[in-house]
């Protein structure tokens, strides 16, 4: 899906989707969409808001002089490499964790809401399911100088109801099999050999192919080289 933007409309009055999305929200206890995203503007996984007004607010982090325990977004996973594997990058990282120490303070931030000045046409889109079939409405507005000038209904529909029953039965399908998957993989880990092979076949293909990679490397180097590149 790639980078994009949220926003959310707090107060502003939007054009009314069309009867059958009105009528499938209602059905299903569901409000009109509120957050959005669009691709028309940073790119950047920026938050915007809209107030009542129209007024368009962005949402920028300011330090507070203050400092934090960093926290890894990667703390809380299980590293099952094989003790060679954990060797080989404990020593090739060993700079970046010098320079970059697991447990170290960072500057603490906080959210404050600036008004924005663009001038810009964009889109904002919202794709939620709802009642087990996906409600699909997109506005294009105008702003000026961070003001909303105009607001204009862009698409209004609602997913066939065959179309999302064969997506139910793909979803189910996959989970199934994925399922299988997981068990099939927990059984073999539960084999008396499996200790064995993780600590043996598994360093001895990760080193064949840094081996390989490295000899494929040299060749194009080589390949330049021949060539007078």
């Amino acid at each position: 899906m790639g980078m994009y933007d949220t926003v959310v409309i707090e107060d502003l009055k939007l054009p009314a989707p069309s009867k059958d999305v009105r009528d499938w929200l209602k059905k299903n206890n569901a409000p009109v969409p509120k957050n959005y995203q669009t691709k028309d503007l940073e790119n950047s996984l920026t938050n915007y808001t809209i107030d009542s007004k129209g007024q368009i607010f962005e949402t920028h982090y300011k330090t507070t002089g203050k400092k934090k325990l960093y926290v890894s977004p990667f703390a809380s996973w299980t590293d099952n490499r094989s003790f060679l594997e954990k060797a080989y990058f404990k020593i090739k990282n060993a700079k970046l964790h010098k320079t970059y120490p697991r447990e170290r303070y960072v500057e603490e931030t906080k959210p404050i809401r600036m008004k924005s000045n663009k001038t810009s046409t964009f889109e904002i889109y919202s794709y939620d399911e709802v009642g087990g079939r996906y409600v699909d409405v997109s506005y294009i507005i105008t702003a000026v100088n961070g003001i909303v000038k105009k607001i204009k209904l862009n698409e209004s529909k609602i997913e066939s109801e065959s179309n999302a029953k064969t997506r139910h039965r793909q979803n189910l399908e996959f989970k199934q099999k994925a399922a299988q998957e997981i068990a099939r993989n927990s059984a073999f880990k539960a084999k008396w050999y499996y200790p064995v092979l993780k600590q043996t076949w598994n360093p001895f293909v990760f080193f064949s192919a840094k081996i390989l990679q490295y000899i494929c490397n040299k060749l194009i180097s080589r390949s330049y080289h021949w060539h007078g590149v």
